[in-house]
């Protein structure tokens, strides 16, 4: 790098920082996201910029917001007496307390009720019309009736959506139990069975949720079932139909679920604008998180450093260097120039559903309606062959034309999206306010992409620094145009918000599904053999919350995303199974 221009080596440099084993892969809530934001706050100062956020001493570079809330497991036990002797098990190895339920003390008898279906196919049923378990501990088989393999009777693929988390535990709580002991069922061909799951998404409530491993469950139904049964056999019986059985003994269980609010912090600077039209807005944001050690949405799993250099270190580098470059150009504006305020965003928490940036438009540090255009960077190190894809052209009044000029004198591949196609980033949620968006990214997505190979080795600086010249000019323009840009709705402009009932799918996703009562996502209840959904890895039964980080409310909802895409994009979607949420990756096929 030594003989590369300045501005390629300070792009290369920050990019290296950011993206370093030092900041632990960005992820929210770590200390190395902290050590990030206070490198962008002291790039942002030596800019020139000032803190955005009104203090009672004096303001902060730091809009905080809370992200959710970690879960600590204390004072967990889970003991049987029986004939005098008590038997206690061991936590991490043959049970764990799960957030499935809720917290305390729990102490009863027991009852073994199978798998805890209602409705099952062939008018199968776990329970009895008669039964109440009020006062009793249901000791729940997980998954569904299996065959001699340890695969599902009723779905060749896997499971079907009987054996979801939220369908078994409906069915008991119908019941009243006091706790619920779920064992891993024995013998079922499925990876989980290995596993003891712990902070897991919660499906019913005040009722603590214990579950065993195959190992302790069969342990504890030998023991304790009053004809001297093994789980083997028990199993079996439950694979046929209703199996309840009174086991001999109390159970006592106990464990304390602490929440501890976690928050994130978007870090905000701002170039104050001149004269008249100060008081309006142009924000230049990009996301500075990215996964940690995989903790969420990687691609190869957790375990290993997931650097983001390209994502999104790359666009957090552009924040910084326009900070600077826009503090020189406003610098050697005539006196009397009327110039907008620039609000430079590095937005915490895109990765995990555009948080940051939705938290800013619902609580703004100025109006809303002041904001003249919002740019958006994600990406912008990977720009191969110079093509760099810009979305939000049309979603403004003349700003395609407008910007052509600008984009012809780049030395870039301009590659132009029509309307939000590609929408899973922070300037979504400035386009859902009705504001212009531009968005950059990368044309050409690479295979690094949330993986451990996302490295500063990779980035293409020449390009990077190209694009981050070509917005210089842009957001100077739009910083010193005259007039304020005007949003085009989806009626004035092809950057349409959803698709109208004739405009045609290019893609099909392949599923049947339907929507939660409680606006929390789509349940899949059938899944097309060859199809898109197949091949990305959805079953039955699992429960789609987010789309490309937006979440995911009604079947609408689907159709509107489905409409913004082309045979071969790609698209995440955030899913949940068995009360784990898990990231799946859809590369979009046509309709066949």
């Amino acid at each position: 790098m030594n003989d590369a221009p300045e501005s390629e080596r300070i792009f290369n440099e920050h990019i290296t920082v950011l993206s370093s084993p030092w900041m632990e892969g960005r992820l929210p809530g770590t200390p190395g996201m902290e050590q990030a934001r206070r490198y962008v706050e002291y790039w942002f100062d030596r800019a020139g910029l000032e803190p955005a956020i009104a203090g009672e001493d004096e303001p902060s570079w730091r809009q905080p917001f809370q992200l959710g809330s970690s879960r600590e497991f204390d004072g967990q036990t889970l003991r049987v007496r029986a004939n005098d002797a008590v038997e206690d098990f061991e936590l991490g190895t043959d049970f764990e307390l799960t957030g499935l339920g809720g917290d305390g003390s729990i102490e009863g008898e027991m009852v073994f009720v199978g798998y805890s279906i209602d409705g099952g196919p062939d008018e199968y049923e776990s329970y009895p019309d008669d039964i109440d378990l009020s006062g009793k501990i249901a000791v729940m088989l997980r998954f569904e009736p299996m065959d001699d393999e340890g695969n599902s009777l009723w779905n060749d693929r896997r499971w079907s959506r009987n054996s979801t988390f939220s369908r078994k535990f409906d069915a008991v709580s119908k019941r009243n139990p006091a706790g619920v002991i779920l064992i891993n069922t024995p013998g079922a061909n499925d990876s989980r069975v290995d596993m003891l799951m712990r902070d897991a998404s919660s499906v019913i409530e005040d009722v603590p949720v214990f579950m065993m491993s195959s190992e302790a469950g069969s342990r504890l139904v030998a023991k304790h079932d009053p004809e001297g049964r093994s789980m083997a056999e028990l199993r079996r019986l439950a694979d046929q139909g209703t199996t309840i059985v009174d086991l001999d003994g109390v159970l006592e269980g106990s464990g304390d679920i602490v929440e501890t609010p976690m928050f994130a912090e978007n870090v905000l600077g701002v170039l104050p604008g001149r004269g008249d039209l100060a008081d309006e807005w142009v924000v230049i944001g990009g996301h500075l998180d990215h996964l940690g050690y995989g903790e969420f949405g990687s691609r190869r799993g957790s375990g290993r450093l997931h650097p983001g250099a390209d994502d999104n270190a790359s666009g957090a580098a552009a924040l910084m260097m326009l900070g600077e470059s826009l503090r020189s150009a406003y610098d050697e504006l005539p006196e009397d120039a009327q110039a907008r305020s620039i609000m430079f965003a590095a937005f915490d928490a895109e990765e995990s559903g555009l948080n940051g940036s939705r938290h800013y438009v619902r609580n703004p540090p100025h109006e809303l309606e002041d904001i003249s255009l919002m740019i958006n960077f994600d990406m912008i190190g990977r720009v191969v062959n110079d093509r760099l894809s810009i979305t939000g052209a049309d979603s403004a009044e003349g700003m395609s034309e407008w910007l052509d000029p600008l984009f012809e004198s780049s030395g870039l591949e301009i590659v132009k999206q029509e309307g939000m196609r590609g929408g899973g980033s922070d300037h979504a949620s400035f386009y859902q306010q009705g504001i212009p968006v531009l968005f950059a990214i990368c044309a050409d997505f690479h295979d690094d992409y949330h993986t451990p190979d996302d490295t500063p080795d990779q980035i293409y600086r020449a390009a990077g620094v190209k694009t981050i010249e070509l917005f210089h000019k842009i957001a100077l323009e739009a910083a010193t145009r005259e007039e304020k840009l005007k949003f085009a709705s989806p009626s004035s402009s092809s950057g349409r918000a959803g698709p109208t009932r004739s405009r045609a799918l290019r893609v099909r996703l392949g599923i049947r599904s339907r929507q939660l009562p409680d606006g929390q996502g789509l349940e899949v209840v059938n899944v097309t053999d060859g199809s898109t959904a197949a091949e990305g890895g959805l079953q039955e039964g699992d429960i789609i919350k987010k789309w490309d980080k937006n979440p995911l409310e009604t079947r609408s909802d689907l159709v509107s995303k489905l409409a913004e895409l082309k045979p071969g994009d790609e698209v995440q979607v955030l899913i949940e199974r068995d009360g784990e949420e898990s990231v799946k990756f859809l590369k979009m096929k046509a309709p066949s």
